[in-house]
């Protein structure tokens, strides 16, 4: 080929259009196979009033943001979320981030029953420890509710209008 007669004009402008229609594409994919999925996973949930999620760098964990309140069951509520983020998420690792209504009053009951979940989580006495947060909940005033599945407990804890929610992993 003849130097002379090849434009390079041209050539520049076909990879600047191809890398442009490449990216384009990326973009598409990405929003209608990522962003509206999420946005819709977590706009339908019970006890989620408030919700947002960053994807970062590719490598990065996912960080989901969510807030609830009144949550009527926080397992069914975080299991939703964790397993539709890892159907539209794949591979990617990600981090459920909870806000909720905790005052100190619950976050210091919270510290107070750590030790019997812990314990439970370890030994796999479940029924002794719910059986003593129970009663340490009723004394007082804090309605308690502790879900355990294979291989998450979860925990709430509500007075008044305050929610305290947590996730223990197995």
């Amino acid at each position: 080929m003849n130097s002379k007669n090849y434009n390079w004009f041209l050539s520049a402008v076909a990879v600047v259009l191809t890398l442009a229609v490449l990216a384009g594409g990326q973009m598409v994919w990405q929003r209608f196979t990522v962003v509206q999925p999420m946005d819709k996973l977590l706009q339908g949930v019970d006890g989620v009033t408030k919700s947002s999620w960053e994807e970062g760098k590719k490598d990065d964990v996912v960080q989901i943001y969510i807030t609830l309140t009144k949550a009527k069951d926080f397992a069914r509520t975080y299991g939703t979320i964790h397993d539709g983020a890892k159907r539209i998420l794949g591979t990617r690792p990600f981090k459920i981030n909870i806000t909720d209504t905790r005052t100190a009053e619950l976050e210091q009951f919270y510290y107070h029953t750590h030790y019997l979940l812990q314990e439970a989580v370890f030994t796999g006495n479940f029924a002794a420890m719910d059986e003593k947060i129970r009663k340490l909940s009723s004394e007082a005033g804090i309605s308690s509710q502790v879900y355990v599945e294979t291989k998450m407990v979860y925990v709430k804890f509500a007075k008044d209008t305050s929610e305290m929610y947590v996730v223990l992993t197995r």
